[in-house]
């Protein structure tokens, strides 16, 4: 249900800003979780999205459609049209609201289809709400100054359940089903220039007896094979199998696995992630990271493939492969410029693999656990020992130059590193190249 307050367009001649007013909220107000889907929508929801040149809205329908019931309610401003001031007066005074009603705009604006179409409201049986001067109990009240406007009911209260017909049942598939019970004008209020309006439903609501509900539908299990043979294959989940649960990578080194589907009859879907990664600190303890890459998978392992189809008692390969962050970073004059906060700690990652059905709803699922234990011999790659080639005569100014630069681009890097240390004191060298990795991808 949705309750929508509304203070449309003022003046007697606005009528199209009025009718724009309400066909700009209805078309635009949107939620954010609709109830319903177009694929679920019922007969009814469909009904709703006819808008007002009649025209079918079938991919973009607006949020407030979907909703069993709406009330819009507020100062809409219609006003009474083709009447004096006076007559309205002298109408109100007798209390021929029947005769009044067929000079509301409002009426004859619902009638041509041009604004709130489809839905409803009780007979007005109150006098005209607007517009009265304030602390003046009473008929006697309306407004008599110089502008003189004519009484008119700008307040109102309008309505659409879930009936696409005017007499329907209440049921699942028209589950709101609403009556006014009272329409009335709280005219004892004079604090304001309107009187407010209190309009009272009576709602039927459509419920599911969630008992009867599991009997039914385990009797249509029972009884129907084909709906057993469907409910059995969302249910189903090929048997598999993993080579192992443990591994240790080194430096740059391939591992491979083995998926193997046991079913004969059915494919097996598989998608591997990251649950988690961390490294061992200097004194035992782990160190949780965020995941770095796709999936989920830390900047130090790949994993190839990592999706795949395993057809029927068939098997596939799985390769983990470690890679150095050294042989990521710049070199300049044949040396790694990041090789002073090389990682040099264990770390470690929980590898989840997921398996699914071909049409399937559930999965199953494997767990890997993935450790790369860093040698104690473990350092940055060597200088590169080339000899030194002979330089011309010509060549050794450009030479030079470009020695002052990479000298430049050294120092440059060192202060940066020693700049890192001082943002992050309270963490060792290797936690401080993981900080500046993650606050710099």
């Amino acid at each position: 249900m949705c309750f929508v307050s509304n203070h449309f367009a003022a003046h007697l001649e606005a009528v199209s800003r009025r009718n724009a007013d309400f066909d700009h909220i209805y078309r635009t107000m949107a939620f954010n979780k609709p109830h319903g889907s177009t694929a679920s929508a019922t007969s009814v929801q469909l009904h709703r999205t006819v808008n007002v040149n009649g025209n079918q809205v079938e991919e973009v329908r607006p949020d407030l459609a979907e909703a069993d019931m709406i009330v819009f309610l507020g100062d809409f401003n219609y006003r009474l049209y083709g009447i004096t001031y006076d007559e309205a007066r002298d109408m109100v005074s007798q209390r021929s609201f029947d005769w009044l009603r067929e000079k509301d705009q409002l009426r004859a604006e619902m009638k041509a289809g041009k604004v709130f179409q489809g839905m409803r409201e009780g007979i007005i049986k109150f006098p005209p709400t607007y517009k009265f001067q304030k602390h003046q109990p009473g008929l006697g009240g309306y407004d008599s100054g110089e502008k003189k406007r004519i009484p008119a009911w700008c307040d109102r209260v309008l309505y659409r359940d879930s009936r696409s017909v005017s007499v329907a049942e209440c049921s699942l598939e028209c589950p709101v089903v609403a009556s006014i019970t009272s329409y009335v004008a709280c005219m004892d209020v004079t604090e304001s220039d309107h009187k407010p309006v209190r309009c009272t439903f009576s709602v039927d609501i459509a419920r599911v007896d969630e008992l009867i509900r599991r009997q039914e539908y385990g009797e249509i299990i029972e009884s129907n094979g084909k709906v057993r043979s469907l409910f059995h294959d969302a249910c189903f989940v090929p048997d598999t199998t993993v080579s192992i649960s443990e591994i240790t990578l080194e430096n740059q080194e391939n591992i491979v696995f083995q998926i193997t589907n046991k079913c004969e009859t059915s494919k097996a879907a598989f998608e591997i992630l990251c649950d988690g990664q961390s490294t061992k600190k200097e004194d035992g303890t782990k160190s949780e990271l965020l995941p770095r890459a796709s999936f989920g998978f830390p900047l130090w392992l790949e994993v190839q493939p990592a999706v795949g189809l395993i057809k029927p008692g068939e098997t596939v390969e799985i390769t983990l492969h470690h890679e150095d962050f050294y042989t990521q970073e710049e070199f300049v004059d044949g040396i790694p410029q990041n090789w002073w906060c090389e990682d040099t700690r264990d770390k470690e990652a929980v590898l989840r693999i997921n398996i699914t059905g071909s049409s399937s709803t559930e999965t199953k699922t494997h767990t890997i656990n993935v450790q790369h234990r860093c040698p104690p011999s473990s350092a940055p790659p060597p200088m590169m020992n080339q000899p030194v080639a002979t330089v011309p005569p010509s060549n050794v100014l450009a030479s030079e130059g470009h020695s002052k630069r990479s000298s430049k681009k050294s120092q440059s890097k060192h202060r940066e590193q020693q700049q890192q240390q001082q943002d992050y004191p309270q963490f060792g060298s290797s936690e401080v190249h993981d900080l500046c990795r993650m606050r710099c991808p």
